[in-house]
């Protein structure tokens, strides 16, 4: 939903220009000069306050955001009970190991290699709370990042409305051309407020959500690793994850469960 969101800010933006003054008017608002000093001072201030890689990193940060699917919970405890059923039936061991080659999530492909190796479960909650801790300070550099630059952005635009307003002072002996000028100075304002305000301040609240929501992500399968490892059935397995369920979702999973049950039920008679 993120690109939807940005596109349809830019959307009420250009809408409401186009309301105002007409086509013409979105000429207005094109400066190559401002969007220099907005996005060329930005980076420059980014790299002297992080780095050359770090600022590399920022698109990786943004493509993530972009592209980001997000996995409904219910789905996602499904699939650990599944795997819950697959070590009671195919064996702890052997059931495991096939479905640690299966996986594509790293830090279930962990987990599984711990359980399968026979580490404690106090070991177990440690090693993979401590990738999680890993993890967040990842993402926090990047948060930090995402968020500076909505810092930094209008105040380089008020640079170049500064630097703007003093090249229209040079041209006072023109009354005519200060109208003009003084609309493109403050264009560079405009773009540095805009995008911290559409872009990078919200791209960087996003970021806190997906850090949270993969967090909690992760400590469930800790909880069902464990349940795994503890030799715990499917059932009681879900019914200690769907503990992580808000009270709406559980409701809707309860009557799920008790109409598939009913079908099953009729299907047998």
């Amino acid at each position: 939903m993120t690109p939807i969101g940005i596109i349809l800010g830019f959307a009420v933006i250009f809408f409401a220009i186009y309301l105002a003054g007409g086509y013409d008017s979105f000429l207005v608002f094109i400066s190559f000069s401002s969007f220099v000093i907005v996005f060329g001072g930005l980076f420059a201030s980014l790299f002297v306050g992080f780095g050359a890689k770090e600022v590399g990193s920022m698109f990786n940060v943004l493509h993530t955001t972009f592209r980001r699917r997000e996995v409904p919970i219910q789905d996602f405890i499904n699939s650990l009970v599944d795997l819950a059923r697959t070590s009671r039936v195919d064996g702890m061991i052997k059931g495991l190991e096939r479905e640690r080659e299966r996986t594509a999530d790293p830090f279930i492909q962990k987990g599984l290699r711990l359980v399968i190796d026979g580490y404690e479960e106090e070991m177990i909650r440690k090693i993979m709370e401590m990738d999680i801790r890993a993890m967040e300070k990842r993402h926090a550099r990047g948060q930090q990042l995402i968020t500076k630059a909505g810092e930094l952005s209008p105040a380089w635009g008020m640079i170049g409305t500064i630097v703007g307003l003093v090249l229209m002072l040079q041209q006072l002996d023109n009354p005519s051309d200060l109208g003009p000028a003084i609309a493109v100075a403050l264009i560079t304002t405009f773009y540095g407020v805009l995008m911290a305000n559409l872009v990078f301040i919200p791209i960087a609240n996003k970021l806190v959500l997906l850090t949270e929501e993969e967090v909690f992500l992760k400590e469930v399968v800790i909880d069902a690793l464990i349940s795994i490892r503890n030799n715990e059935g499917p059932t009681i397995l879900k019914d200690k994850l769907h503990m992580f369920l808000t009270e709406s979702t559980q409701v809707t999973t309860i009557i799920d469960d008790y109409i598939g049950e009913g079908t099953h039920e009729e299907k047998q008679i």
